[in-house]
């Protein structure tokens, strides 16, 4: 086991079990939000033990916005129907902890800095890139749509793994789309080989999150 991921589930117990743990570390994914006007971020966020199975990410994130880019590393759990994600500065010690425990959201910041925005934005763009799919087993190749949370769902498979997804609203607010892209693919199981690049472009909010040196792991 690699020890960068030994030493973010240290970070990850150390932030709180929920009696068993839980997310995407993104990933955390998601500190776009913080950069662009603070407005409505539509979506849903599903309780952790509804979608998948359970998992830990260890990966690299980069914003990029227009004020420039910024860069951090962050360790998700999901562990039943509870999701953490440790989001870890510069020197490695923990920033910021962000839980959802079914559909309650808890944040824990650790730097003398409040968010411009709310941490749940965070855990949306976790749900989309990692949970919030059309299914939750490989489909054919080719493309295939449909209809989630009143977003209209675009995904493209080749050889039983995703290689992009898109997400608009149905109502069109906002307008565009969002889009993710799986460098490698993405298989639905989480022993298997991740993608070596993940880009998520979210025109609603003007931003781009950039995923690499991905390391997932089942629980």
């Amino acid at each position: 086991m690699p020890r960068a991921w030994n030493r973010g589930a240290a970070l990850v117990a150390g932030a709180g079990r929920f009696g068993a743990v839980a997310l995407f570390g993104a990933v955390a994914l998601g500190c776009g939000p913080a950069l662009a006007p603070v407005r409505a971020y539509p979506g849903a966020l599903r309780a952790p033990s509804t979608v998948g199975g359970d998992f830990s990410i260890d990966q690299s994130v980069t914003a990029i916005h227009a004020q420039g880019q910024e860069s951090f590393r962050a360790v998700i759990e999901k562990r039943g129907d509870a999701l953490v994600m440790v989001g870890l500065g510069p020197h490695g010690g923990r920033a910021f902890v962000l839980r959802q425990q079914g559909e309650a959201v808890t944040f824990e910041s650790f730097i003398d800095r409040a968010l411009p925005f709310p941490p749940r934005y965070m855990l949306l763009d976790v749900h989309r890139t990692w949970l919030l799919g059309l299914s939750g087993a490989p489909l054919s190749d080719g493309t295939h749509t449909g209809e989630v949370e009143g977003e209209r769902v675009t995904e493209t498979w080749s050889d039983g793994r995703l290689r992009s997804r898109t997400f608009e609203r149905l109502d069109g607010v906002p307008p565009g789309r969002i889009t993710i892209t799986y460098e490698g693919g993405l298989d639905p199981a989480p022993s298997s080989v991740p993608p070596t690049r993940i880009e998520l472009d979210n025109v609603w909010f003007g931003y781009r999150l950039v995923l690499e040196g991905l390391s997932i792991q089942p629980l």
